[in-house]
């Protein structure tokens, strides 16, 4: 009697709960709309692009309007000016583009400025062009997958490769990797990976090792099979480009029931005109690049790397 009088008891309960269960939706004052400029250059050949757009309402998800008409350049500490010209094709892009193959944009140990004007607003940000290593190699091994790596449907099977290079003599050096596998960039938000020396953070005491474990791992969100190939490409950024990834690391991971207040990521553009109340969102970034890609053969996998 007691069993049956736990199971009803348990039943209502659960009916109870579900009754209670209302979409809420809540109304959000509309915000202000920044000029957000996408600008991370880098001195592999070829053009270079920034994008200019507007931000949108927290819960806003039509594409965001572009930026058009603007005058965007950038300017170097060595007194070289690069013009960046609306595109004919690409609404709200800019792009400068090379006289020359040889023609690259930056050198490491640079500034560099960049102007934006749009109507009555212009705004500047400067970032240095840091050192990068070379990369020195990319090795991989047959393995079974981890959980990680054999979610939604990956391969169960494969080669679980790592990238070996090390961190420069003297601390401050930071990075970003991107990995690609047969040229397809890992763009999703588990794929944002850097670091700080041969660490994943400031004060770790890295400095000059071998980029750790984890870090020459990141390359393998997923197993490889026979005949892909994958190139890795290793990013210099400033101590301040990381800082703001590691901000906007904590709000894409922002959520639950016990999230923070969303907020603002920092920028280093700042608005010029004191009389103007637009703000600027983004980050404006110069990188150096090291590049290296290998096609998997299994009669050229290893055993028990480490």
């Amino acid at each position: 009697m007691k069993a049956n009088t736990a199971i009803i008891f348990v039943l209502m309960l659960g009916f109870l709960l579900s009754s209670c269960e209302d979409v809420v939706t809540l109304k959000t004052p509309s915000s202000d709309h920044y000029m957000v400029i996408e600008a991370t250059l880098t001195n592999l050949p070829g053009p270079q692009k920034i994008i200019l757009s507007r931000s949108q309402d927290y819960f806003d998800n039509t594409e965001a309007p572009k930026i058009v008409g603007a005058s965007v350049s950038i300017s170097d500490n060595e007194g070289r000016e690069y013009q960046f010209k609306e595109s004919k094709t690409e609404s709200g892009a800019y792009v400068w583009t090379p006289a020359s193959p040889t023609d690259i944009f930056g050198k490491v140990g640079r500034t560099f400025k960049l102007t934006v004007k749009s109507a009555n607003d212009t705004f500047t940000a400067s970032e240095t062009m840091n050192r990068v290593p070379p990369i020195d190699s990319i090795l991989y091994q047959f393995d079974e997958a981890n959980t990680r790596q054999a979610a939604d449907g990956k391969p169960k099977n494969g080669y679980d490769a790592q990238f070996y290079a090390r961190d420069p003599m003297g601390m401050g050096d930071c990075f970003r990797v991107k990995t690609y596998k047969n040229r397809k960039l890992f763009n999703g938000t588990q794929n944002l990976v850097f670091f700080y020396d041969a660490a994943f953070q400031k004060g770790a005491m890295a400095d000059g090792l071998m980029f750790i474990l984890p870090i020459r791992r990141s390359i393998s969100p997923e197993l490889y099979q026979e005949k892909d190939t994958i190139k890795v490409d290793l990013f210099s950024i400033s101590e301040g480009q990381f800082n703001y990834y590691s901000q906007a690391r904590l709000e894409l991971n922002n959520a639950g029931l016990f999230s923070r207040p969303a907020a603002n990521i920092p920028t280093n553009f700042t608005n010029t005109n004191p009389n103007s109340a637009l703000q600027g969102a983004g980050w404006f970034g110069v990188s150096a690049v090291s590049s290296l890609q290998t096609i998997v053969d299994s009669k050229k996998a290893r055993k028990n790397i480490k």
